[in-house]
């Protein structure tokens, strides 16, 4: 549960360095962009109110135009559901964001939806405190048709974005984007540095050829680099491009992104015990200075490491690698991951989504489908992966995380406090 809480209004407190304090409505207002990573449209948001402090947040996406009613019982139920997995939690918020316009006090738009979904989590123990429509250009509760105590229509947008709390995590260094795109235009494509032809010359050499990874030591140098990106070594276009073309092998992508939360070199370890990788040729191929734009000094004593640990290692390291490797991509690990290192994986996987080639999109947009998922974005990862198959219709990875993630299921991580993402933590 994030340590937001609420404040005794007085002048002398401020802020502080160990938590955030809410003193008003658009304080929580504020703080549900930052928590999502985006200024919601036609959503409902939940977020849990406990223990003097606010924690789980759920969005659910709700129709544009409203022609299509969302069951009432099941939305109630599966939010219930998320609520409960806080076990602070002891009641909520609920915000509806909308562009629909609201002409009536008495009959805010989703109010028949948001009073069916109140009666179901107070009969479950977790009643609404209040309910709030943010709307184009204003924002007001919904369960208040006294115009004395909530004028109509409302308070301005601005209220929300210049709030006490919202600045101070923007000054702590959290920020959010851009809506996903929703439709299926392709992304205009771009040259990463116009003054740099790198990307087309790593093309002609070859590095998008499919078969190349397949070596099993192609497949260690492209790790090694990985894991030197991952540390936050600066990235070059060329290398950008390299990294990108790896993706496109299903087994390099997977342990890229296990890299990414636990490092490479389990990473490595359970590549090579569930098969991905034949340490068999290593013996005639010990090391990838081959490659075109051979490895730094750095990478190459890398691989080297894992290649010696590989040949001397016991099985029981490698059975406990594949077991976490596993849990990694169901976002289930008992262990915190390192959120810092996803985060880098992240805004490197952004750039890579810009590329022309729609086979080196399609598992960056899956990969970030991901990431949003283990953070607890769910309808964010929808979104992604709605995106990397219309760049690639029928992507398997895609495909199959998309039925997780529609099913409703929560990532492990997101579920616990001690090893759910923080965006404020982060960020600071």
């Amino acid at each position: 549960m994030e340590k937001i809480t609420g404040c005794e209004d007085s002048p002398s407190e401020g802020t502080g360095t160990d938590g955030l304090c809410i003193r008003e409505p658009e304080d929580i207002l504020a703080f549900i962009p930052h928590t999502i990573g985006e200024w919601p449209t036609e959503s409902l948001i939940a977020v849990a109110v406990g223990g003097g402090s606010v924690g789980v947040t759920v969005r659910v996406d709700l129709p544009a135009d409203g022609s299509r009613v969302p069951n009432a019982q099941e939305l109630g139920g599966a939010l219930r559901d998320h609520l409960a997995s806080d076990v602070l939690a002891d009641s909520c918020v609920l915000a509806i964001f909308t562009s629909q316009p609201w002409t009536d006090p008495c009959t805010p738009p989703w109010i028949d939806l948001v009073t069916s979904i109140g009666d179901d989590l107070a009969a479950a123990g977790i009643p609404v405190l209040d309910a709030w429509l943010v709307g184009s250009t204003h924002w007001r509760s919904m369960l208040c048709s006294d115009t004395s105590c909530c004028p109509w229509p409302g308070r301005l947008i601005e209220a929300i974005e210049s709030s006490r709390l919202g600045a101070e995590m923007v000054y702590r260094g959290s920020s959010f984007g851009e809506p996903v795109r929703r439709d299926s235009r392709k992304p205009d494509p771009r040259r990463l540095d116009p003054r740099d032809q790198a990307i087309g010359c790593a093309g002609e050499q070859g590095l998008t050829d499919s078969e190349l990874w397949w070596s099993a030591a192609a497949f260690a140098s492209a790790l090694a680099y990985w894991e030197e990106a991952l540390s936050g070594a600066p990235v070059p276009p060329e290398r950008l491009f390299f990294l990108a073309s790896s993706l496109t092998r299903p087994a390099l992508r997977d342990a890229a992104l296990v890299a990414a939360a636990v490092g490479a070199t389990t990473a490595w370890t359970a590549s090579v015990e569930v098969g991905a990788v034949d340490p068999a040729e290593l013996a005639s191929q010990p090391e990838p200075s081959d490659l075109p734009g051979a490895a730094s000094h750095r990478v190459r004593e890398a691989v080297r490491g894992w290649l010696a640990g590989e040949r001397s290692g016991g099985g029981g390291a490698g059975t406990a690698a594949a077991l976490t490797y596993g849990a990694v991509l169901l976002g289930g690990t008992r262990e915190r991951p390192d959120w810092g290192r996803i985060g880098r994986f992240e805004r490197l996987l952004r750039q890579m989504s810009e590329l022309e080639e729609p086979e080196m999109r399609a598992p960056a947009l899956a990969l970030l489908g991901w990431i949003s998922w283990v953070r607890g974005r769910g309808s964010r990862a929808a979104a992604y992966l709605r995106r990397a198959l219309s760049a690639v219709p029928g992507y398997r990875f895609a495909e199959l995380f998309a039925r997780i993630v529609d099913s409703g299921e929560v990532a492990g991580w997101a579920r616990r406090p001690e090893t759910a993402w923080r965006p404020v933590g982060e960020a600071a």
